[in-house]
């Protein structure tokens, strides 16, 4: 778990120096929202394992720069949907293009079988984990104890 953590840190400071580059939840959010359909801030935050409030705030600069947008939902007339703009989705493909580039030096220097493993590895860590603080119940699935 260590070099998880080390390794997300270091990604976490390379791409907030990018200054074209997201705040992370807003670019949680576009990446989510790109790959699938638009969902209210509640799904989103359940999805991404994050706090409805965090991903609010998110939504809201993500609405403010033009990369979200809101829309009525058929199904709740409170609970509105969240969708990419034309902006935002354009916005999200250059932050994924230039993660790509910056990490093709790494990814050249492994195996299919290497990469496939590691992805292996990384889904079970977060399939037993719960990430959410220890004073809300959070840690290893399956852990009574934690």
């Amino acid at each position: 778990m260590r070099a998880v953590g080390i390794l997300y840190r270091r990604a976490t400071r390379t791409f907030d120096q990018d200054q074209s580059s997201l705040p992370v939840g807003t670019r949680s959010v576009l990446e989510l929202l790109a790959l699938t359909a638009p969902q209210t801030v509640p799904r989103i935050a359940k999805t991404l394992l994050l706090s409805r409030q965090f991903v609010q705030r998110s939504v809201d600069y993500g609405v403010d720069q033009g990369f979200l947008e809101f829309q009525e939902n058929p199904a709740h007339r409170r609970s509105r949907l969240v969708s990419v703009t034309v902006e935002g989705r354009t916005t999200i493909e250059g932050v994924l293009r230039r993660e790509q580039e910056h990490f093709a030096d790494a990814r050249d220097q492994l195996t299919e079988d290497e990469i496939s493993t590691c992805l292996y590895v990384l889904n079970i860590i977060r399939d037993q984990t719960d990430w959410r603080p220890a004073t809300e119940g959070g840690g290893l699935a399956g852990n009574e104890f934690a």
